[in-house]
């Protein structure tokens, strides 16, 4: 609608200058019928001429500033587009970050856990393999007693069971061993795992406190609700913790209330989130809080 403006402007100061060319030829016709060859007349064609000269230039000069006006608004348009698209860029090379994160994660979790089951299995496979070779052992420890003469025979079989009798007590005693100490490395990797799930707790605690916290600080009280109320309010959030969706999921039994909660979690956008993903997956698949600021 400008440029169609300008076009205008332009045009209706070109009939302008015509309009006093024409002017200009009639008064001189006149000027020359009324005074012909005096010095007069030849003044007055004179300043004209100037005048119209003057209009002519003004009128370009107009033009050419609008040209230039126009040139540095194209120019600030793609200067606003090239902004745009590296702000976008950005941004698509944070997420494609974040998601790589995640997968070698989870990769090196999986990693971990075939190489402690590749490690039992051979530890299992190297327990069964001594006690085979123990009872090989004493087998044949008896098999060369009863070859002996007949005189040792006796001493020989009591040496053999004796022998029997001490190396099944150590394969138990090294059994036994070898339980207690997969029973320990299951008690320490339990251990590890209720601290893990402690830390997990914890941490999750304090972002749902932050969170209720920065909730509770937008809420503006309706007039006329009781205290006390309470509701139950389901949040999924997004990246950097813009919220995605709420909803009452219990309802207070006050509908004002229930909708002040509403309002007060779209006011607190974006939340507080974490930036682990493990950590931040439970609030991007949605959570529960509950709504009591007067508690």
């Amino acid at each position: 609608m400008g440029r169609v403006g300008d076009i205008g402007l332009s045009v209706l100061a070109h009939a302008a200058l015509f309009g006093l060319f024409a002017v200009s030829f009639q008064m001189t016709g006149i000027t020359d019928q009324a005074n012909p060859g005096t010095e007069q007349s030849v003044q007055a064609v004179a300043v004209e001429e100037a005048e119209v000269q003057q209009a002519i230039e003004a009128l370009e000069a107009e033009e050419a500033a609008e040209q230039r006006r126009r040139e540095e608004e194209l120019a600030e348009l793609e200067a606003e587009r090239e902004r745009e698209a590296e702000r976008l860029a950005a941004e698509r090379e944070a997420a494609e970050a974040a998601e790589q994160a995640r997968h070698e994660a989870e990769a090196e979790a999986e990693r971990q856990r075939e190489a402690a089951e590749q490690a039992l299995r051979e530890a299992e496979a190297e327990a069964e393999a001594e006690a085979e070779r123990q009872r090989e052992a004493a087998e044949q420890a008896r098999r060369e007693a009863e070859a002996e003469a007949e005189a040792e025979a006796e001493r020989q079989r009591e040496a053999a069971e004796q022998a029997r009798r001490e190396a099944e007590a150590e394969a138990q005693r090294r059994a036994e061993r070898e339980a207690e100490a997969q029973r320990q490395a299951e008690r320490e990797a339990e251990a590890r795992r209720q601290a893990d799930a402690e830390a997990l707790r914890e941490a999750r605690g304090t972002y749902d406190a932050a969170i209720r916290q920065r909730v509770e600080g937008t809420w503006t009280r309706p007039a006329g609700i009781p205290d006390g109320l309470s509701a139950l309010v389901a949040v999924r959030l997004g990246p950097g913790g813009i919220v995605l969706s709420v909803e009452v999921a219990r309802s207070s039994g006050n509908a004002a209330f229930d909708r002040s909660a509403v309002t007060a979690v779209r006011r607190a956008d974006p939340l507080p989130m974490p930036d682990d993903p493990d950590l931040a997956q439970p609030y991007r698949e949605g959570i529960e809080m509950v709504f009591a600021p007067d508690a």
